[in-house]
């Protein structure tokens, strides 16, 4: 809480340069501003030769320089500092002055804040009395000052040489704390009888040398904390969860106590605060320190020494600060947990005695994994569980060690009961050190081991490892065991994650089925190293691979996945068969092969999973040599990369389907308008999807869904849906009486959906949607005049004349495409001419006159047909049909209209007006 700053030499004398720094220094205040309203906050000042380090929350730093140090033996020199002192007053240099920071108020005997110093005009610091009158100083001011406010604010102040200042108040952890909350127990909140309870345990501390052999003199102890004289160790025997709000805040920058309601703060009780979350190891890489995410913490009390007097008050009242005497009745007192400031916790909080633990047992833990070490002379019940006195298996030594430790990885050593112990600390030989490359940690209260040499570096099976270890009565024990190292090389190799997208199998042609992913496994053989990997190639014998999901869950799985090593990496896996070799030196890549149909019923899609590959160096059984492992995602094509509509066909997002005679006859259906949706799509996949009409939005004006208005059919019946099928996507049939379907030229809605290679599902929102118009194809055409805009008949012609082919002709909707109106095909029935086309989907053709007092259309208006006569060279030939026309007697040329009715096989009529001028005397 003290601000130190240095001071500096006249402005006057560089009075540019100052200018420039203050500007500077200004844009850091800006900066910080930025950053405190995100939310950060202040976790140290510390003083500098040149100025202020402001240190944030989430290990950023902020360096504030002051200006030009003053000449040395001048006001204003070089070292000059300013704090403030425990009892409020201002110190200069190490010389306590009388000028107060804070002060007792004489009337009320409360402490107030006196006025902030501030800076003379010409830059010397001005205090203030408790009267708040100013009182100038031959102290220069250095441009920044921190000051820390009752409040557990800082007040970071520039001053310029005019003695103008910009000030910044900047929080603390303490000043931006809102809430602290005690969490509600499983079994309810704390109540007045059954209140959150801190157990305190009172060990007798007496540490002997005489009460073991094998107990080292208090000298020679190597532990990390320090053999104390007899006496007395209250040790936190539990833990309360408490809730920081805002959860920005970090609660290790807190000081957080225990307070009674008279605002009496305990003594020799002090925090241990620590995340709500699992263990921390030492091979955790360190990172900067940010609050916990989710704002809890668990508070506990830190162990605390008191030496042993006679009598024993200070002990006597350490316990008695815990109750109070009322009535003759003591009474526990209730606390909350303050911050030292005004955020206090509910008054919930009993200290109270608590039963001693008894240390009985060591483990070791797997820093990497977490996982327990095996000991063959671990407890009865558990062998992962070693007894603090436990004595190496008798046949062990080097022939069989008592439990195998993996190079390169830390151990963590713990008593099981962490609230008995007192210190711990290995020993082994010196040679063992070199020999098997030993490092250990002992800091910060935690114990680890771990050999950094490989297998193949060391001859000797084990060495003699001691744990030497004191409980918090001052016992001393010491456990002894062999430790070998297992045959694993190198620790796991985790590959970059692969993400696959799904092929097809191809069950009879390998050569087009690349349905696998690969991993290269120069990465694993880098790992390994030079002498790991010469170990590896000779050892190598087994491997085995597993799968798992995103939480660790092992998979079953059989031939889902085929696993293959290949000398050489081909691009199909006909090619990756022919280059299998035997897990070993010759192996470069390896292969995953995914069987569809099966592998769908084990993996979903967009999941991860890792595959671990464990080598072993052994055909059967044997040791763990070293590991890998491959996160994987599968993914499947989009559908829209399967399926496309050619663009020819669409127009205003809408694909026209013009029909077809072959899809009429090929369904077989009286009075359906069919057409094969196959041929408007470029591609199309046909093993498990399925073809499906809409059945939520109404179209148009028919006040009908799109399964209302059509069927779909392929190898299924008739029904909204359809199985896609090769050469038959599907068959699309208009509902209702030919001719007059509803969904006839209406925007028909269809999705196609369903399984990747008849195998993997795809998600309901991964669908191919396209929209469809049937129409016929002559309806949406025309038919003109054959040359020119009009026909032209010489009056005199036309009573008799035949209005054929070669006067008019006929265009679908694609102006490109042309048939004769006419009949133009001889055809018998029975032996009787019928009207039929080259072009198959016409039904009938008739015709009307535009003018009857100019002509008529003899037959009933209808077409005649084609028939078949003998030409001069008695050849046959074919006469063509056509509408014949009786005609009447005009004065002079007139214009008129016959109107030419085209009707298809479905039923859909094609009626163009064409133009006819009948001549006079042309």
């Amino acid at each position: 809480s003290t601000g130190t700053f240095v001071s500096c030499k006249d402005y006057d004398d560089d009075i540019d340069r100052i200018d420039n720094t203050l500007n500077d220094l200004k844009s850091k205040l800006d900066a910080l501003q930025t950053e405190f309203n995100a939310g950060k906050y202040i976790t140290n000042v510390a003083t500098t030769a040149e100025g202020i380090t402001i240190t944030l929350n989430d290990g950023s730093s902020y360096p504030i320089t002051n200006g030009k140090n003053g000449a040395p033996g001048e006001a204003g020199a070089a070292g000059d500092k300013v704090e403030i002192n425990d009892e409020g007053f201002f110190v200069i240099n190490g010389e306590t002055t009388e000028w107060k920071a804070v002060a007792k108020d004489a009337s009320t005997g409360e402490t107030v804040k006196i006025k902030a110093p501030t800076m003379s005009a010409d830059g010397f610091w001005v205090f203030y009395d408790e009267k708040g009158e100013a009182i100038k100083t031959t102290w220069k001011v250095a441009p920044v000052t921190a000051v820390l406010n009752a409040d557990k604010t800082w007040t970071l102040t520039v001053f310029d040489a005019e003695g103008k200042s910009q000030e910044i108040v900047v929080p603390t952890a303490a000043s931006s704390l809102t809430d602290l909350m005690l969490i509600t127990r499983g079994n309810g909140n704390a109540t007045e009888s059954m209140p959150f309870d801190f157990k305190i345990a009172e060990y007798t501390f007496k540490y002997n040398k005489n009460n073991n052999s094998k107990a080292p003199v208090k000298k020679d102890w190597a532990g990390q904390r320090a053999i104390v004289e007899d006496g007395y160790i209250m040790a936190g025997a539990g833990k309360i969860k408490l809730q920081v709000n805002p959860t920005s805040v970090d609660a290790a920058d807190l000081n957080l106590k225990l307070v009674n309601s008279k605002n009496g703060y305990l003594s020799n009780v002090d925090f241990v605060t620590t995340p709500y979350t699992d263990m921390e190891y030492f091979d955790q890489p360190t990172q900067t320190r940010a609050a916990n995410v989710n704002g809890l913490y668990n508070l506990s009390i830190a162990d605390k020494y008191i030496k042993k007097t006679n009598p024993d008050t200070e002990k006597e009242n350490y316990w008695k600060q815990f109750e109070t005497s009322v009535n003759n009745a003591n009474k526990a007192v209730a606390f909350a947990v303050t911050a030292g400031g005004d955020v206090r916790s509910k008054y919930e909080i009993r200290v109270s005695k608590g039963e001693i633990e008894k240390l009985n047992n060591i483990y070791f833990v797997s820093a990497k994994d977490q996982s327990k070490l095996e000991m063959r002379n671990g407890t009865e019940n558990d062998k992962t569980l070693l007894s603090k006195n436990a004595k190496p298996s008798e046949d062990a030594g080097q022939s069989k060690p008592d439990a195998k430790m993996e190079a390169g990885v830390w151990y963590n050593v713990y008593a099981d009961k962490a609230a008995a112990l007192y210190d711990m600390h290995l020993v082994f030989d010196n040679d063992d050190k070199t020999l098997f490359g030993i490092e250990t940690k002992e800091e910060n209260g935690m114990v680890a081991i771990r050999l950094t040499k490989t297998p193949d570096n060391i001859t000797k099976a084990a060495f003699l490892l001691t744990i030497q270890n004191i409980d918090k009565g001052g016992n001393y024990e010491q456990a002894q065991l062999w430790i070998g190292e297992t045959s694993k090389i190198t620790s796991d190799v985790v590959y970059d994650p692969i993400t696959h997208q799904l092929s097809k199998n191809n069950n009879t042609d390998k050569s087009k089925d690349k349905n696998f992913f690969q991993i290269d496994l120069t990465k694993m053989k880098e790992a390994l190293g030079t002498n790991g990997l010469a170990l590896w190639n000779t050892k190598v014998k087994r491997v085995e691979v597993a799968y798992f999901n995103v939480n660790g869950t092992r998979i079953v799985e059989d031939s889902q996945i085929a696993e293959t090593f290949v000398s050489e990496l081909k691009e199909n896996m006909k090619g990756n068969t022919e280059k299998a070799v035997s897990v070993g030196k010759s192996a470069t890549n390896m292969i995953f092969a995914i069987d569809n149909v099966t592998a769908a019923t084990k993996f979903e899609i967009g999941k991860q999973y890792t595959a671990v590959i464990t080598f072993y160096d052994a055909a059967t059984n044997g040791e763990k040599l070293n590991s890998i492992k491959v996160p994987f995602t599968f993914t499947l094509p989009a559908i829209t990369d399967l399926f496309a509509i050619d663009p020819g066909f669409i127009k205003e997002n809408v694909a026209n389907c013009y029909l077809y005679n072959d899809d009429f006859k090929k369904v077989n259906t009286s009075g359906a308008a069919t057409f094969k949706l196959s041929r408007i799509f470029s591609k199309y996949d046909v093993n498990g999807f399925t073809v499906k009409l809409n059945a939520i939005d109404k179209i148009g004006s028919t006040d009908k869904k799109s399964s209302e208005l059509a069927t779909l059919k392929s190898d299924a019946e008739a029904a909204a849906n359809a199985k896609v099928v090769a050469n038959d996507l599907a068959y699309l049939t208009l509902d209702g009486t030919l001719g007059e379907e509803k969904g006839y030229d209406q925007v028909l809605k269809l999705t196609i959906d369903g399984k990747f290679d008849n195998a993997w599902e795809y998600p309901s929102d991964a669908v191919f949607n396209f929209q469809v118009k049937v129409m016929s194809p002559i309806e949406k055409g025309k038919i003109v005049p054959k040359e020119g805009n009009v026909v032209k008949i010489k009056a005199s012609d036309l009573n008799g004349y035949k209005f054929g082919n070669d006067v008019i002709i006929g265009y679908t909707y694609n102006t490109e495409v042309s048939y004769k109106v006419m009949p133009n095909v001889a055809k018998e029935v029975d032996g009787v001419n019928v009207n039929a086309w080259s072009r198959d989907d016409i039904a009938a053709v008739t015709g009307e006159t535009g003018n009857k007092l100019y002509f008529e259309v003899d037959n009933e208006g209808k077409a005649t047909p084609a028939k078949i006569v003998k030409d001069a060279n008695d050849k046959d030939i074919t006469v063509e049909g056509g509408l014949m026309l009786k005609g009447y007697q005009v004065d002079h040329t007139v214009d008129t209209t016959i109107k030419i009715n085209v009707t298809d096989i479905w039923k859909r009529v094609k009626s163009s007006d064409v133009a006819v001028k009948i001549t006079v005397g042309e």
